[in-house]
């Protein structure tokens, strides 16, 4: 099975090739099959959601860890909700820079200049980190043909005693030729179920916000190849019969999302917030985004991308992945309240959310 350059694809040619072909491995004991210096191209980066039923792919766990990453903190409070995965990997806190309770791998901590680790200060002294999305973006103004423009995740430190999260991926390297961005992301270590089905996510929604980025200093910029290198990538024996599902299903179908219409700070504090505001009443999929103040700071597609990914509302997800929506929205059932107080998210405005429907509501005294 030779790749294709599309996702689901060569996802479905991986797992061939690593129950065919992969060596058995057992890294602290856990059986799995894994092939060396594997490597998957995608053609279009906006195709990046593997739709294989028998993996079940949860969209909102795909922009809730990408809203995690933009939000930078090395707490797990706002992944754990999406999948209580993470709580057993937090730092105890016996190794300097890794405080009790945090965890390593928000990668935006290392990337948006968040991380006290040494080697992502630029100043020792006064403990200033580094910001390398910043910098890269300065970077490839000045030079655009840059092959320096890369941004570092994994470092020496990570690979302390005792450490559970051990940063999976090196570096995130971006190239401009003929006049379209290209990312190359190297792994030292990728869990094809787990791992990749996510990371391809993640990645390629950077790479399209860093392009954007760029389009004041290259208006006709466009994206070009996503390349995913892994060192080892392996497939771990619970997902065997899972590959095996996968392998003998037919092809699942590609969806790409629409591009995106705009990527700034004011754009990422506004997906941190109203994100955040739905966490906090316990994520209802019939939340009303509108209530959150931040979101009208949102551009269409990142309105569209919350309604379809975090809701799977019908409508947006037609509208996120351009498919025809032939269907008319059903009425909605009455709502039977229950109220919680989010006031914190409106400055101190006595402000009711229904955590079914997400209704909003500033009258106290109907409660």
């Amino acid at each position: 099975m030779e790749q294709t350059g599309y996702l689901n694809q060569d996802f479905k040619t991986c797992l061939s090739h690593l129950m065919a072909h992969g060596m058995v491995a057992k890294p602290r004991g856990s059986e799995t099959r894994e092939l060396l210096n594997y490597n998957i191209t995608l053609i279009n980066p906006r195709n990046r959601v593997i739709t294989f039923a028998d993996r079940k792919t949860s969209t909102k766990y795909l922009l809730g860890e990408f809203i995690w990453y933009l939000c930078a903190s090395s707490k797990p409070d706002g992944i754990l909700p999406y999948s209580k995965f993470w709580d057993a990997l937090r730092n105890s806190g016996d190794e300097p820079y890794y405080e009790e309770g945090t965890i390593n791998s928000n990668y935006g901590v290392r990337l948006f200049g968040f991380c006290g680790v040494p080697a992502f200060v630029c100043n020792q002294e006064s403990g200033e980190p580094i910001d390398q999305w910043a910098e890269t973006i300065e970077l490839l103004k000045r030079d655009k043909d840059s092959r320096q423009a890369i941004m570092n995740i994994h470092v020496p430190s990570d690979r302390h005693v005792g450490n559970k999260d051990v940063a999976c991926t090196l570096t995130l390297q971006f190239m401009i030729r003929e006049n379209k961005l290209h990312m190359i992301t190297n792994m030292r270590s990728n869990d094809i179920i787990r791992g990749f089905t996510n990371d391809v996510f993640q990645f390629t929604m950077l790479q399209e916000c860093l392009m954007l980025q760029l389009r004041d200093t290259y208006p006709e910029l466009d994206l070009g190849h996503y390349y995913h290198n892994a060192g080892s990538m392996h497939l771990y024996d619970l997902h065997y019969e899972m590959a095996g599902k996968i392998i003998n299903a037919e092809n699942a179908y590609d969806l790409d999302m629409i591009p995106m219409d705009k990527f700034d700070e004011g754009i990422r504090m506004a997906l941190i917030r109203c994100e955040e505001a739905w966490r906090a009443i316990g994520m209802p999929e019939g939340f009303d985004f509108a209530t959150v103040e931040q979101w009208m700071d949102l551009t269409p597609y990142w309105q569209t991308a919350m309604k379809a990914l975090l809701l799977k509302d019908d409508a947006a997800m037609h509208e996120l992945f351009a498919v025809p929506d032939d269907d008319a929205p059903a009425a909605k059932e009455e709502c039977e309240h229950e109220w919680k107080d989010v006031s914190e998210f409106y400055d101190g405005e006595s402000t009711f959310v229904c955590t079914k429907c997400g209704e909003k509501k500033s009258n106290t005294d109907d409660r």
